[in-house]
Formats: structure tokens, C-alpha cells, sequence
């Protein structure tokens, strides 16, 4: 039976018996086992994939599949041996605020970095935040990236655009196209921010500028507590909305993200790199921080910012940081000696200084979390990680620091009676602080000056370099020069990739940066010696032991600016000033800075302070008709209409259910500094908010139904003195004086329908929706040029040199 059976299915085909007894046939059988294996394939040959060509060859094509080649998709292939690259950007955090550098502030965990690789003590920046970032991206320097200065505003000259160049590939784009997978957590503040809004235009956020994935926020800073505008890509992310929103720190945020990247791609895609760029919003103000690391630090700066100095050049001495014989330069301008203030001063400015370290506290603790998860995804070895600060500690807290930025930097300084009010909260969301200048004197020790200054103070910074599989050295220090422009050169060169002359069918601006890598094995290593320097007019150029530097004043003629020249290899603090005595070493110097300054479009130099750039460029942009149909999506705060200061008004058109009694109907900032028009209990409201101040219109009840709503602000002299008045129906219902008027918004932009991200008014809490309908809201604004008596007065309020 079996036999028969078996012969039956041979008349049908070769079974599987058949074939796998085949291989032991003798060679007797060879040629009917051939014939089999040839009807085999035949039958087979559909399931057959051909093979493929040659890597590199063309596919061969011809009539069937059958009998075509293929060509192998070709995928990128990172070179072997490429590490891992993380870059870690502290926010206006000094040369000495770490405790690797020098600090009181213990920083456990970025001092580990250190000891497992270099320190540098010669590394420079440029002084703010979107000229370094832009360097950092393109190895560029900053006029030739565009970003001659923040990215805030379009002064429409080549050096000034405030958005990053499009003929030169950033690092994230670099790396992508080799195989690196992409990540971004953090600040940008490399694209033009009037771009922010929904409709873009977005050539330069960061998932089109090589980040495969970007949880980010453009701007100088943000609400740690309450975000105004995070995005996730290009989708707008709601803090408030998540399960632990009461408990939010944006620190902690970004390095959940930053962690929650790193294990999603070494799941997928183990065999490729990632490089990670983590921006941190600290240490730069608002001076958050979490109450318990803010209380760690009490009683800690008593002493004073005249001993935190002495004690910290002291330990810089002891590290290797700073020679032996550097001397400490007397306080800068705008800081009084600590023994000359008085108790309550002394109370107040303390306080300030402790909430400062609660911020470089969490930044140390984050940094520490994300190094183990390094280590437990077992790739810390072969990750090179950077860590730097963009600039030096800021000055922007005046001589007196502030419990609210943007009422100091609006010309509303706080007095001293209501900040020590505020001293059990300070640092906490509902204030807004930042430190006195005497303190950013400490974190720039042993420098002269601050963020901003083309000084050594604005541009000495703290750089740690850490790759235990590519850098023997641990706990060195490096003396050698690094600038910023040099990092992206570096890293290309620590990963064996080249950049491309050509990028998206552009040919690429030459790299101005050079590489350091050397640096990594040889403390005798050469760098390059050659830097120019310029922001804001002030001006420096540096080569070799050699410092040349502007002692400009602002407002005062380019041309009448005496130089200092200063020898760094006997005065790296800028302390004498030998240009009388070398004119022939200043004269060339000077030379070669103008020769730079017109190779990167360094011309025209524009000293204007940064709130009269703002509110001129913003003068320039006011758009005098807003109309919108909700549901309208949230504005950032430089996409939203500009109104503050200004006569304008916004006419809301609504339909109240009966039952509908509260809600924000419009919402523009947050308590920092904004207004908000809201309902509550069916009574109607106009609340203005700078902490620690309030000012509220009250408008009386709104009926149910369909109604219109009218605010008028109509100013006596802008941006300061004004009041406005409501209306409901036509119906005139309240006016009122201003004391404190808002000259502008927070970080937060506005809403309709809701408060998004942080409250506006403390008459509320949350979002606050109207569950009413708003048909629609116009606004109308007077874009008249300032007067000279406006521009005289904003001048005095802001106590502006002219």
C-alpha cells in the first residue's frame, strides 16, 4: 500500500520524502536527482527572491522578476566606531558655579563628568544665548550663522537676520544623514521667533533642522512650573493638561524626555548611534526651583558675595582651574560691596542667591539621572558627552534683584519692602526672580563683567568633555583655547564623519571652528589662537596670550572707543591695561578684528539695549487688525498681536448659556506680566497682573444669551500711562487709571476661550474654559510711530543711557 501510494504521488510531483532522501542517493541516481531539483525550481521559483546586485552596482532589469537583480536600499552607515554623543547646554550659568570649577554649590554628579575626563579652563562663548546655540549648531561664528544677536528679532542685515543660516548644515544634520538617530530636549532659540506660531513658517524648527525628534521651546527661557509653550515636534504640548501637572518642574521634564529618547531608540535601532542635544532652561531666570533644594542652601550665601568670591577663586587656585597668582578683579559695575548694604538688603539679596543654587541644585540631579541611564542602557563608555554653559552669569536682576524679571526689565522696579514679603515663596511659581548683579559677579569668578560683555566675564565658561572609551585622561584640565565654533568641527571629528560641501543643494559656508580633538590625549595639543569678539557694540579679539577689548558706553560714537590691551599669560583677569604700552600689538589687533568683523558681516554695530531693539522692532510690526473665528489654536507669545502699551481694543462677541457662569474669554501672558477678560459668577472682569501687583476692572454682570463685550485701552503716553474701560452691549460700565499698565507680555502668549499655561489672574485657577461659545473676537490697534515725548518717557521710565 505504501508503495503504491508513494508511486501515485510521484506521478503527480516529487513529494517531500522524496527530497530529503535526494541528498543521499549515490552517484547512480545523480542525474535523476538533478531533474528533480531543476522541476523543483521551477515550481519554486516565484517564491525565490532573486539575488541582489553588488553593493553600489544598478539594478539589472529585465522582462520577468524572475529574472532581475536588484539593488539593495542603500541606508546610511555611521563609520565604525562612532560614539554615542550627548551635548549638555547649562543657561547663563557662570565659570565658577560648579563645583568642579570652583563653587560652593555642590554638583555631585557633574563634577563625576569631570573626574572621568576634562575640564577646560580656557573655553569662550559669545556671550548670549542664540549666538552661541547658532555657533554651536554650524561651526559657524555667530554673524556668519545669522545670529549676530538673539533670535527675537529681523534687523534685515546679513549678520542680524535672528534665524539660523540655511547654507550651513547643523550638526543634528550631519549626524542624520551618516545614521544617527536624532534628539532634541530643551531651549532652541535659533529661528526667527515671530516663526513660532501655528502657521510657522518652520524651515527652521528643530525637526527640520535634523532632529528626528524635538521636545522644545523657543525663547530666552520658560515657566519651570507652568510652560507656556512646549512643543513636541511641531504640536504644541499642554503642561496643564498632564496627571502630574501640580508637581511639574521643567527640568525634570526634559530629562523624562531626554531618557524616554535614548531607551526608544536603543530598542529599535541598538546598532545605530544618537546624539542628544539637552538644553536646559537653568540656570537662566525665572530663578525657579523646587522649594526643598531652594531651602537647602539657607543661611549658606550670608557671607556675601565679596567672600563667595574670595573663597571661590581660592578653590579655583587649589583645582588647577586658574594659575596660582590670578588675581581677583574688584566687583563690576552695578554690584556695591556686600559690607556697604544694608541688613535688609543683605536678608533679601541672600534669598535670592539661595533659590540660584536650587536651580543648579536640580540641573546636578537631572544630569546624575541621565548619566545612569547611560550606564543601565550600557552605552555610557562609548558616549562622548559635553557639557557648557552659552554665556557667563546674567546682570539682567539690576544692582537689586527682582521677584519679577519683566517688572524690572519693563521700568517697574519692586521695592525692597514688597520683595522681603515675598522671601518664604521666592522662587516658587508664583514669582518670577532673578539674582542681584553682585552674584553674578561671584558666578564669574575670577572675570570682569557679565552675560552680555565681550569681556572675559560674558564669555569664559565651563566646558567638560567625557568619553571613557576615546579619552584615557580623567580629572585632567586642559589650558589649551576652545571656542564654541570649535565644538561642531570636534564632535564630527570624534564621530569620523565629514561634512558635506553640498547639503539640500546648497554649497556650504566654510566652517570657521577648528578641531580640538587632539586635545583629548595631549594636554600640549595646539588649538587655534585666533578669535573675534562682538555683541550689542561691545567688541574683543583675542590672539594667542594677547586680549584687545572696547571699553564702549553705550550710545557713545564707535569710533571714540579706547581699547585695553591685556596679556593673559600674566593677567588672565583683564586688570591692566597695556595698550599704551604695546600700541603697535593693539593697532594690529584692532586691524585684524575689523578684518573679521567684515568677512562675517559683523557691520552695522548696533548698541541699543535689548528692550529698546525689542520695542523698535516691535513698533515697526504692529499689525492694527486681528480678527479671529474660534476655535482658534493657542499663539505663542511672538506670534500673538501686539496690543500692550498701545490704544487698542478687543471686541468679543459671545452667546452665555444660563447655566454658563465663569470662564476666560481672552488671555494674554501670565502673572508675571499680562491681562485677562474672564466672568466669574456672570459678573465681567479686566484683571492686569505684574507681581507683585494687581490692577482689575470690574464690569458687572453680563446677560445670558448673545452679548458683546468691548475693552478700550486708550493711552496717554505709551507705553506707561494709559487706562482702559469696558463695555457690554454698547453699555459703558467701568473705567479705570492704570498705576502699573503692561507693557508687554510674559513668556506665555495668549488664548482664547481658556488661560493656557500659567494664570494670568489668581481670581481662577487652572485653564478656566468658557463652556459658553465665543462667535468671534476682533482686535483693533493703533500702529502709529512712537512721538518723541513717548520715546523721551520710555527712556526715563527704563532708565536708559542716552
Amino acid at each position: 500500500m505504501a508503495d503504491s501510494a508513494d508511486d501515485s504521488a510521484g506521478k503527480k510531483g516529487i513529494d517531500r520524502r522524496s527530497l530529503l532522501i535526494g541528498g543521499a542517493v549515490g552517484a547512480g541516481g545523480a542525474a535523476v536527482v538533478a531533474a528533480g531539483g531543476l522541476y523543483v525550481k521551477s515550481q519554486l521559483t516565484p517564491y525565490i527572491a532573486p539575488t541582489a546586485v553588488a553593493d553600489g552596482d544598478p539594478p539589472k532589469i529585465a522582462q520577468s522578476y524572475a529574472d532581475s537583480h536588484p539593488a539593495r536600499g542603500e541606508k546610511p552607515k555611521p563609520p565604525a566606531g562612532a560614539p554615542n554623543i550627548v551635548v549638555i547646554i547649562l543657561d547663563d550659568v557662570g565659570f565658577a558655579d560648579l563645583g568642579c570649577y570652583g563653587s560652593d554649590i555642590e554638583t555631585a554628579a557633574i563634577d563625576a563628568l569631570a573626574a572621568n575626563g576634562l575640564r577646560y579652563a580656557n573655553f569662550r562663548t559669545t556671550a548670549m544665548c542664540s549666538p552661541t546655540r547658532a555657533s554651536f549648531l554650524t561651526g559657524l561664528n555667530h554673524h556668519n550663522a545669522g545670529m549676530g544677536w538673539l533670535a527675537d528679532i529681523d534687523s534685515g542685515y546679513p549678520g542680524y537676520r535672528g534665524d539660523l543660516t540655511r547654507d550651513a548644515a547643523t550638526l543634528p544634520e550631519v549626524l542624520k544623514d551618516v545614521g544617527y538617530g536624532t534628539y532634541l530636549c530643551g531651549k532652541w532659540h535659533v529661528n526667527l521667533s515671530a516663526s513660532n506660531g501655528p502657521a510657522g513658517p518652520f524651515h527652521n524648527w528643530p525637526t527640520n533642522r535634523g532632529f528626528d525628534h524635538a521636545y522644545w521651546f523657543q525663547g530666552h527661557s520658560t515657566d519651570y512650573f507652568r510652560p507656556g509653550a512646549i512643543f513636541d515636534g511641531t504640536t504644541l504640548v499642554d503642561i496643564t493638561a498632564r496627571p502630574d501637572a501640580d508637581s511639574y518642574y521643567a527640568t525634570d521634564d526634559l530629562t523624562d524626555q531626554a531618557i524616554g529618547y535614548l531607551r526608544t531608540h536603543r530598542t529599535i535601532t541598538p546598532d545605530r548611534p544618537f546624539f542628544l542635544q539637552l538644553a536646559y532652561s537653568g540656570a537662566h531666570s525665572p530663578l525657579h526651583a523646587k522649594p526643598a533644594l531652594r531651602d537647602r542652601f539657607k543661611g549658606r550665601f550670608d557671607k556675601g558675595w565679596d567672600a563667595v568670591r574670595r573663597d571661590r577663586i581660592d578653590r579655583q587656585r587649589k583645582l588647577g582651574i586658574v594659575e596660582p597668582t590670578t588675581q581677583l578683579p574688584p566687583l563690576s559695575k552695578g554690584a556695591d560691596a556686600w559690607d556697604g548694604l544694608t541688613p535688609q538688603q543683605r536678608k533679601v539679596y541672600a534669598r535670592y542667591m539661595e533659590v540660584y543654587a536650587g536651580v543648579i541644585a536640580s540641573l546636578d540631579e537631572n544630569i546624575g539621572r541621565l548619566t545612569a541611564e547611560l550606564e543601565a542602557l550600557g552605552v555610557r563608555d562609548d558616549t562622548l558627552i559635553v557639557l557648557f554653559s552659552d554665556n557667563g552669569g546674567s546682570p539682567e536682576g539690576t544692582p537689586a534683584g527682582t521677584p519679577n524679571i519683566f517688572a524690572s526689565a519693563l521700568g517697574r522696579a519692586i521695592p525692597l519692602d514688597d520683595a522681603e514679603k515675598l522671601l518664604p515663596e521666592m522662587g516658587e511659581k508664583d514669582t518670577f526672580p532673578h539674582y542681584p548683579m553682585g552674584w553674578a559677579n561671584a558666578s564669574n569668578t575670577p572675570f570682569r563683567l557679565y552675560k552680555q560683555f565681550t569681556n572675559l566675564g560674558g564669555v569664559a565658561d565651563p566646558l567638560i568633555v567625557s568619553w571613557p572609551k576615546g579619552i584615557a585622561a580623567r580629572g585632567e584640565i586642559r589650558k589649551q583655547f576652545v571656542h564654541v565654533i570649535d565644538l561642531f568641527p570636534t564632535l564630527l571629528d570624534a564621530a569620523k564623519v565629514k561634512r558635506p560641501e553640498l547639503y539640500q543643494g546648497r554649497r556650504q559656508k566654510p566652517v570657521d571652528g577648528a578641531s580640538f580633538a587632539p586635545t583629548f590625549a595631549s594636554p600640549a595639543a595646539a588649538t587655534r589662537r585666533e578669535q573675534y569678539y562682538e555683541l550689542g557694540g561691545y567688541r574683543a579679539y583675542e590672539e594667542g596670550k594677547w586680549r584687545l577689548v572696547t571699553l564702549h558706553e553705550r550710545g557713545n560714537s564707535f569710533d571714540a572707543d579706547a581699547w585695553a590691551l591685556y596679556d593673559l599669560s600674566t593677567d588672565p583677569t583683564e586688570l591692566t591695561n597695556l595698550a599704551d604700552r604695546h600700541p603697535d600689538i593693539a593697532a594690529s589687533l584692532k586691524a585684524k578684528w575689523d578684518k573679521a568683523a567684515r568677512a562675517n558681516n559683523v557691520y552695522p554695530l548696533d548698541d541699543r539695549n535689548l528692550i529698546v531693539k525689542m520695542s523698535q522692532q516691535r513698533t515697526a510690526e504692529i499689525r492694527p487688525l486681528w480678527e479671529f473665528r474660534p476655535p482658534v489654536p493657542y499663539l505663542p507669545v511672538d506670534a500673538s498681536p501686539l496690543v500692550c502699551g498701545l490704544d487698542h481694543s478687543i471686541e468679543i462677541a459671545i452667546d452665555r448659556p444660563a447655566a454658563v457662569m465663569d470662564g476666560v474669554l481672552v488671555a494674554h501672558g501670565s502673572a508675571p506680566a499680562g491681562y485677562v477678560i474672564y466672568l466669574k459668577g456672570g459678573q465681567l472682569f479686566y484683571d492686569s497682573s505684574l507681581i507683585p501687583w494687581t490692577e482689575r476692572i470690574a464690569g458687572g454682570p453680563v446677560p445670558v444669551g448673545k452679548s458683546v463685550i468691548r475693552y478700550v485701552q486708550k493711552m496717554t503716553v505709551r507705553p506707561f500711562d494709559g487706562g482702559g474701560t469696558l463695555f457690554v452691549n454698547g453699555e459703558q460700565r467701568a473705567t479705570h487709571k492704570f498705576d502699573k499698565i503692561i507693557a508687554s507680555p510674559s513668556y506665555d502668549g495668549m488664548s482664547i476661550g481658556r488661560d493656557f499655561g500659567a494664570p494670568v489672574s489668581t481670581a481662577y485657577s487652572g485653564a478656566n474654559p468658557f463652556a459658553g461659545t465665543i462667535e468671534r473676537v476682533t482686535i483693533k490697534v493703533d500702529s502709529r510711530p512712537p512721538t518723541l515725548q513717548e520715546i523721551r518717557s520710555f527712556i526715563k521710565a527704563m532708565q536708559i543711557k542716552v
